[in-house]
């Protein structure tokens, strides 16, 4: 009885854990700068926290979207997460925008390599 209820007590330390390191930032403060920002955004996906990650993406583009760059690497990140998470249909419509953004007239100070990672996992969802 005793080892069962260790066990037990165990168990439950383990899954509160688990969950505990899967909280969201519910107040990210409005001085931190945008390479903090992804910084705290990959390191949360690192650690398998994919919602704090799209927080922290989301935060990128709602502060520094003005700013053609930060919004189309802050979207890619987005986007790739869903396509990690075969959320497609979430994916696919932010990948065609990011493309889209690539034909108009600031495209180039767009960064390249965006253009190419999104039509990559474009094609991933195409073939799905």
């Amino acid at each position: 009885m005793k080892k069962t209820i260790i066990t037990s007590i165990l168990v439950l330390f383990t899954v509160l854990t688990f969950f505990g390191c899967q909280s969201v930032p519910t107040d990210i403060p409005t001085d931190i700068t945008e390479a903090e920002l992804t910084k705290l955004a990959q390191a949360a996906y690192d650690n398998g926290n994919t919602k704090a990650a799209t927080i922290y993406y989301e935060t990128i583009i709602e502060r520094f979207g003005n700013n053609p760059e930060s919004f189309v690497s802050a979207n890619f990140e987005l986007a790739h997460l869903l396509v990690k998470e075969k959320k497609y249909n979430d994916a696919k419509p932010i990948l065609e925008e990011i493309l889209g953004l690539y034909t108009e007239d600031f495209s180039n100070s767009l960064p390249p390599e965006y253009k190419k990672l999104a039509q990559i996992d474009l094609e991933k969802i195409n073939e799905k």
